[in-house]
């Protein structure tokens, strides 16, 4: 019969998408914490002692699968942190981006096209608005700009709502960072945890593997409490 249980997943698995855990971390995950309530069962303790695995190795691997396990929730937290911070970025945006415009109209209808000047208001820039790298810079310019050319009908409160609308843009853009920034931190630190989960988990298997061989056909119901082989021993 083949053998139905899958080989052990790779020590470093890959994240499937920036911002999500990976479907192989969380598999590597649920295999920790099946191997440790294997290793936590009274009838496995006497085996495994006999092969000198390390007396806390089970609840090592309980204590680091639920500390892994808990990064997961923060992640899950800080990923709908940060899409309520880029849906803010977005809806402050748009006003920044109407008052820009319409100082842009008023510069076209001042400066000619061919005039240098226009390069000072990013009229035709590729991307503009939608490099956010570059925008509060772009931005200012362009307020300033329209300020010091004393642009047609580009009164003091026009002026004074674009600096605001860029100033409320900002903050928000400055919000969206750090809440990319700190999920970032989040998988780093999780990517982290699982190679010393995925390390201690392999060191239990490798004790089951000896203490239960896969050639004693009795031993097929642990193994695959262990989630080894059956017919076979563990990939080296």
């Amino acid at each position: 019969m083949p053998d139905p249980t899958p080989p052990p997943p790779t020590p470093k698995p890959k994240r499937a998408a920036p911002g999500d855990v990976s479907q192989q971390t969380l598999a590597d995950l649920k295999l920790a914490e099946d191997v440790s309530a294997a290793a936590r069962a009274a009838d496995h303790k006497p085996k495994l002692d006999a092969e000198q695995l390390p007396a806390t190795a089970a609840t090592d691997l309980t204590a680091l699968a639920k500390a892994a396990r808990d990064l997961v929730g923060d992640i899950v937290k800080a990923k709908k942190a940060k899409l309520a911070a880029t849906q803010a970025e977005q809806a402050v945006h748009k006003p920044l981006m109407d008052a820009l415009r319409d100082i842009q109209q008023r510069a076209k209808g001042k400066f000619p096209t061919g005039d240098p000047k226009r390069a000072a208001y990013c009229i035709n820039k590729p991307n503009f608005g939608d490099d956010r790298e570059s925008l509060e810079q772009d931005a200012k310019n362009i307020i300033d700009s329209g300020e010091a050319d004393a642009l047609r009908a580009l009164t003091p409160e026009k002026i004074a709502a674009a600096r605001a609308a860029l100033g409320a843009w900002v903050k928000a853009d400055q919000a969206q960072h750090k809440a990319e920034e700190d999920q970032g931190k989040l998988l780093d630190q999780l990517d982290a945890k699982m190679v010393d989960v995925n390390a201690k988990r392999r060191e239990i298997q490798l004790a089951a593997d000896t203490a239960w061989p896969h050639t004693d056909t009795s031993s097929a119901p642990v193994r695959r409490a262990f989630k080894l082989p059956v017919n076979k021993p563990i990939a080296q």
